[in-house]
């Protein structure tokens, strides 16, 4: 299979060499070239992980980020000259997977594309994709949880978070564990940006009526139990 990345990024030299460095690992790279219609551009594109830069013409990253992700689930990645801790954690708080400032090695940016993609992807394998719990069934490749006649579509962290409670079932799964495995970087992460992302996994599984609810057991991590 042939991974398709859109970058968006306004540095044409860099948006190039990223492109060649890339095909050569037999990635489809598309390059933005208009920066009012990114959505537009995603869409024609149907990528299956976006590199996205913060400091682009008419509206920023993040701005970007938020309206991508009304669209796609796919990976995003921040590409961004910005090293404070605070860009970083919007960058995640917007709907990104990843942060990578520049300068940066192209090795690095292979590593974590295809961290990304592994994750997204199941390990580029067709496998098993269905986690069933209860009254939920989980999808992994499509990112939806269905409990009865009633299924909900998930952002990649809510369903990458999912997964592991899922899989560790009755068991606890530490924060520390979550934390990496939704945020594969040695990137610095707000404390309560894993809180937003449990209480949005909570949300869902009460909007879809499921018995199924994410417990905080308090000093150890979270995990999933079952009320009739």
């Amino acid at each position: 299979m042939t991974f398709k990345i859109c970058m968006i990024e306004d540095d044409s030299d860099l948006a190039n060499i990223v492109k060649e460095y890339l095909i050569r690992y037999d990635f489809e790279v598309f390059i933005c070239e208009d920066f009012k219609n990114i959505d537009k551009f995603i869409k024609k594109h149907s990528p299956n992980l976006i590199l996205l830069d913060i400091n682009i013409p008419y509206y920023d990253g993040f701005y970007w980020c938020n309206e991508i992700r009304k669209i796609t689930k796919v990976p995003i990645i921040f590409m961004s000259a910005r090293t404070e801790d605070y860009d970083q954690v919007r960058a995640i708080m917007s709907g990104g997977d990843d942060y990578v400032t520049k300068p940066f090695s192209y090795e690095l940016l292979l590593a974590k594309v295809n961290s990304q993609l592994r994750r997204a992807y199941g390990e580029y394998s067709g496998g098993e994709s269905a986690l069933e719990l209860y009254d939920c069934s989980f999808n992994k490749l499509r990112f939806t949880l269905k409990c009865r006649d009633n299924q909900i579509d998930l952002a990649k962290n809510e369903a990458i978070l999912t997964g592991i409670l899922f899989e560790s079932y009755p068991n606890v799964v530490s924060r520390e564990k979550i934390l990496s495995e939704i945020w594969d970087s040695d990137m610095f992460v707000e404390e309560n940006t894993l809180n937003v992302t449990v209480s949005r996994v909570r949300k869902k599984l009460k909007d879809l009526k499921s018995g199924l609810k994410v417990i905080t057991v308090r000093g150890m991590g979270y995990k999933v139990e079952y009320e009739e």
